[in-house]
């Protein structure tokens, strides 16, 4: 009777283990749910210092340590209104920045995207960067506006942008207080998922030190998936499903920072609480490939 006991007791507890190993199979969260990355000093083919980050090398950045405009050989203007306030109901003149430091400051470290009102319209910056990257990891440290009636953004489009959202588009970070207090959020754009539905893939309520305090905000970006980290931990992503209309993301895209005021999202009813002027601070932007 006990050699059998035993046995019987023997066969459960494996026949549990399967049964736990068979669950934590389903049930088990997505890989890189919460995983994090950090950046490190490593070396180049030369001997150089170089920044690396989840296995990838840092092949362009801007860390702001001059003074005056943006460096012209790396970002361009887009401006003026845009078609219907940039199709968003915005209410900013976007203003070329690249010989008086008006809307687009460096100093300090810093770069400094500055929204005021003139007296006749409200004037802000839209910075593109000139190089184009498929692929790579895509960061930048930011200080968020969080302010409502004020729409901060770091995002991406790519080169061929005239038939939107078919030719897709990459928000790695957005803050509109109008529509939530001290939000964050990342969203994808493209032909089967945009605008209201476009497909989330991380955000964030923080506190009332948002504007106040420094986070860097990213995606890792491949040909099977997106991931968006902030603060360096993964928030949430999305897998390549193999059609054009949810994949348009494997081409180059190139990099934009701008502050919009009012609108669909940055919200026309607290404008006036804004009193002439908002800010949206950059440290670095970097990309890893």
């Amino acid at each position: 009777m006990k050699k059998q006991h035993s046995f019987v007791i023997r066969l459960l507890l494996l026949s549990g283990v399967a049964a736990i190993m068979s669950t934590s199979c389903i049930f088990l969260p997505p890989k890189e749910a919460d995983e994090k990355v950090k950046t490190e000093v490593g070396k180049d083919e030369n001997g150089k210092d170089v920044l690396k980050k989840d296995g990838l090398t840092c092949v362009w950045q801007d860390e702001f340590d001059y003074t005056g405009v943006p460096d012209t050989s790396k970002w361009k203007y887009q401006t003026g209104h845009g078609n219907n306030g940039w199709g968003n109901a915005e209410q900013q003149n976007y203003v070329d920045n690249s010989t008086k430091a008006e809307t687009a400051i460096v100093g300090d470290g810093v770069l400094k995207i500055k929204a005021y009102h003139n007296g006749s319209e409200w004037r802000s910056a839209r910075i593109n960067s000139k190089q184009t990257w498929k692929y790579g990891y895509i960061e930048a440290r930011l200080k968020v506006t969080d302010r409502p009636g004020a729409w901060p953004a770091f995002w991406m489009m790519p080169e061929n942008r005239s038939d939107w959202p078919k030719c897709g588009e990459i928000d790695i970070m957005e803050n509109a207080p109008a529509i939530g207090n001290h939000k964050i959020f990342s969203t994808l754009h493209a032909e089967g998922h945009s605008g209201g539905s476009g497909q989330s893939i991380g955000t964030k309520i923080y506190d009332n030190n948002l504007s106040s305090e420094w986070h860097t905000f990213g995606i890792k970006w491949t040909e099977d998936r997106i991931t968006a980290y902030y603060d360096d931990v993964a928030v949430g992503s999305y897998n390549n499903d193999g059609t054009e209309a949810n994949w348009p993301y494997n081409q180059k895209f190139y990099i934009i920072l701008n502050l919009a005021i009012g609108g669909t999202l940055g919200g026309d009813a607290y404008v006036n609480n804004l009193n002439g002027e908002a800010e949206f601070l950059v440290d670095y932007v970097r990309v890893y490939q």
